[in-house]
């Protein structure tokens, strides 16, 4: 195929997408319908509902009539997460019984108001409905400190304020931070040969007096969220309302979770944007700042004769791509060819290009086993950053089963093509 012809192709291609019925952008009679139905995605289709890691879901955008949109949808129920008000957990009714903007289902206070969701003591129930705020098993009622546990409940001057939090334990008018000798009074402040002056249970040479982890040993005492509470024995470091072990930014505050490569490292703390194409292998991510890549979508699980359209996404936005497919690998007896192997393309959408109309390749397995599909790939003009750098090669492994399969889903990519919008919805929230 000559230059002037690729080009012709290239252009037809960009204006038949607009016309398109089989067009993600376009879903046959439900162009300009507003409709949301849930995709796949992050995660797996098991009998039609989309479980582990997410999905996505189709807006209709009724600006024009005719295009439709992806969005991020992180628990598949069918509520795209820029307008769910629980992102995480399934609830397609929406229901929010305290009226505080988080579902009933997520909410660790569903008859309380707390629209920030903390959760101190990291047992699943907010402190505004929390009788027992530290997790010390002492009640908030008879708790001498509330905010920090201390099953011991030390009180050294007796004034019902707990030393954990007393700034002077022992009454004598001088502050703990400059006492000698915190928990036994002295006026005049002076050095006393007296075990109460260093106790420190934990053995990390800092007094309990002033260790804001009595029974976890952290000498340097790095408390990033200031809330009287070390990070080595702080359940939610960041203060977010989310917990440690499930926060994707453990020492940056992000209650949104927001990660748009899916590297599995929230946005507010990663240093680099490396688009996850396959979650097996987030290492083979798609770089925009590196050399011309292409990723033809990893791995995917299907039913032997079920038709799949073979995806192509690439580390450049709108450039002229032309492409070639090609079976390298089939299991005994399996004659399926490619329908459409080659073309060219000019049209993506975050990452993810699209097909000319009738032109997307497409391939049914026609016996069960493993197949491996080849992607070549060849920038029609030279890529300015990598002038030498236009041509790029990946694979697509399939794994054709009998009639229990699951249903057609690339791991993790579903989404790809929606989290532009995403992200142009979050920054026109954050502008009004």
């Amino acid at each position: 195929m000559n230059r002037h012809a690729l080009l012709a192709l290239v252009v037809l291609s960009t204006a038949a997408l607009a016309q398109n019925i089989d067009n993600p952008e376009c879903l046959g009679q439900q162009c300009g319908a507003p409709n949301e139905e849930g995709g796949g995605g992050g995660g797996s289709c098991v009998d039609g509902v989309c479980v582990g890691g997410g999905c996505s879901v189709w807006v209709a955008m009724t600006d024009d009539g005719k295009t439709l949109a992806y969005t991020d949808d992180a628990d598949g129920d069918g509520k795209s997460d820029n307008f769910d008000n629980c992102p995480f957990v399934s609830n397609r009714d929406q229901l929010d019984g305290d009226g505080d903007a988080v579902g009933d289902s997520c909410d660790s206070c569903a008859a309380a108001s707390n629209f920030a969701q903390l959760d101190s003591d990291g047992d699943g129930r907010g402190d505004a409905c929390d009788d027992d705020l530290d997790g010390d098993g002492i009640l908030n009622a008879v708790d001498v400190c509330t905010g920090i546990p201390d099953p011991r409940q030390g009180d050294t001057d007796g004034d019902l304020l707990g030393d954990a939090c007393d700034v002077d334990d022992d009454a004598d008018g001088i502050l703990d931070t400059i006492d000698t000798c915190p928990l036994l009074p002295n006026p005049g402040n002076t050095p006393v040969a007296d075990a109460r002056c260093n106790a420190d249970q934990d053995e990390d040479n800092v007094s309990d007096t002033f260790d804001n982890c009595l029974t976890s040993p952290n000498p340097s005492q790095i408390d990033a969220d200031f809330d009287g509470r070390g990070d080595v024995c702080d359940l939610d470091k960041d203060d977010d309302g989310i917990l440690n072990t499930a926060d994707n930014c453990e020492g940056a505050r992000n209650r949104g979770q927001w990660d748009e490569d899916a590297d599995g490292l929230g946005d507010a703390c990663d240093a680099l944007y490396c688009v996850v194409i396959d979650p097996s292998n987030k290492a083979d991510c798609l770089d925009p700042h590196g050399p011309f890549r292409v990723h033809g979508g990893g791995s995917v699980t299907l039913k032997a004769g079920e038709r799949f359209k073979l995806p192509l996404f690439a580390n450049r936005q709108g450039a002229a791509i032309e492409y070639a497919w090609t079976v390298t690998q089939r299991p005994a007896g399996s004659k399926a060819a490619i329908t459409n192997p080659m073309g060219a393309t000019a049209q993506s959408l975050r990452w993810m290009y699209q097909y000319a109309e009738g032109q997307a390749p497409t391939f049914t397995a026609d016996v069960d086993g493993e197949y491996a599909l080849q992607l070549q790939a060849k920038l029609v003009f030279a890529d300015r950053a990598y002038p030498r750098n236009n041509e790029s090669t990946s694979s697509l492994r399939m794994n054709a089963l009998g009639e229990g399969a699951s249903c057609n889903a690339i791991p993790g990519n579903a989404w790809l093509a929606a989290a532009g919008l995403l992200v142009l919805l979050r920054a026109r929230a954050r502008r009004v």
